[in-house]
């Protein structure tokens, strides 16, 4: 598989930059005070580069050092629709076999302040009709997500909180087909942690998300003349031009994540709930055009289940298997479809792995931290409609 010998190339280069600078790291030792002070003003290699964080007045041991691209993770799902194993789950038997890629490089630039970045990918095996793309075995490239956190927000009753700034780029085709420019937004979480529940060790999340898009135009649009008009319910004799949709696009976003883990050693089950409301742009009325029967409304809603079972082979590498379904709030009878379960709707029973960079670095030195793979610092899988 092309994607696996990528993945393959990148951790075996990653491999042999960490050694060189292992190695280079044992040559010097033996250099003198002076050249040693003179090595410090400079700006540390991206492997051994780390930081102190200050020592806590309640703690009794000295802080250890910390890498500062620790958290960095590389997430890998390969799905089917569950009409692979129950063809007659659905009417059009329409089998989906994909995967999803997320990668999650982090910075550390000081002990409150860190940078985030979220890259997603997804790749269909099968050749579907109703497929998203207009091309079989087509790789779609999502929005580069890069964002500020402060971290430095003081517990209160036991909840930790993160505050985010950042801006989506317009990578992904989708994004290109709504004429986007950049797509900011601000982000907090709430994360609150109970030991000893059920023998194990309870963590549950909240996060709320709003973005603020803009765009070139309020509808999708192309940015080249197609080479026929397209279809048009305007009134007006000169068509659509431009304009790929007549869908508007959103304005406004406003998302609620919350999270649900439970760790019993190596085993870690649980979930998450997105809840996403749009807000998209209003048109305007034009002559001629009749108007939908119950009048058009701009509010959008869509929500994504997602409930797994992690098991934390070790440190670094940790095994998933999960289910997933993302829908629109209302069916087609507008009325409030089951957010669980729906065969006509977008689900996937999967298979995944969670690569976290720096113990997989830790692990070559020797070093053994805790197993396992903090929910809270995983997003995964967030896929909103703007």
């Amino acid at each position: 598989m092309k994607l696996r010998a990528m993945h393959l190339s990148v951790l075996a280069f990653a491999s042999a930059t960490l050694f060189a600078a292992t190695a280079s790291a044992q040559g010097d030792s033996g250099s003198s005070t002076e050249a040693k002070k003179s090595d410090s003003d400079q700006v540390p290699a991206l492997f051994s580069s780390g930081y102190t964080p200050p020592q806590d007045k309640t703690a009794t041991e000295k802080p250890k050092e910390q890498l500062r691209w620790a958290g960095t993770q590389y997430f890998q799902q390969v799905g089917v629709s569950p009409d692979v194993f129950a063809p007659g789950l659905v009417q059009t038997y329409a089998p989906v076999v994909d995967t999803f890629i997320l990668f999650q490089p982090r910075f550390t630039l000081t002990k409150d302040w860190q940078l985030r970045a979220r890259i997603v990918g997804s790749f269909e095996f099968t050749n579907n009709a109703n497929s998203s793309t207009t091309r079989a075995q087509t790789f779609q490239f999502g929005d580069v997500t890069p964002s500020l956190v402060y971290r430095g927000i003081p517990k209160f009753g036991g909840v930790k909180m993160l505050a985010s700034i950042g801006a989506a780029l317009p990578t992904s085709q989708a994004s290109q087909d709504r004429t986007l420019i950049v797509n900011p937004f601000l982000a907090l979480t709430f994360d609150r942690s109970f030991e000893k529940v059920l023998g194990g060790e309870l963590e549950l999340t909240l996060s709320a998300f709003y973005y603020h898009p803009f765009y070139q135009y309020t509808t999708p649009g192309t940015l080249s003349d197609p080479q026929y008009q397209p279809a048009c319910f305007s009134a007006a004799d000169t068509g659509c031009g431009l304009q790929s949709s007549g869908a508007a696009n959103v304005e406004n976003s406003l998302s609620f994540l919350l999270s649900v883990s439970q760790t019993w050693g190596k085993w870690n089950p649980g979930g998450f709930f997105l809840l996403t409301n749009a807000w998209a742009y209003g048109l305007p009325a034009l002559p001629g055009v009749e108007p939908e029967p119950d009048g058009s409304t701009t509010f959008r809603q869509s929500s994504y289940l997602n409930v797994f079972l992690d098991y934390n082979v070790n440190d670094w590498f940790t095994a998933e298997i999960g289910y997933q379904m993302q829908r629109s709030i209302l069916n087609g009878e507008s009325k409030i479809g089951n957010p669980i379960f729906d065969p006509y709707q977008d689900m996937r029973v999967y298979l995944g792995f969670n690569v976290a960079f720096d113990r997989l670095y830790e692990a070559f030195q020797g070093k053994q931290d805790e197993a396992g793979i903090l929910r809270t610092k995983n997003e995964r899988r967030h896929n909103p409609i703007f």
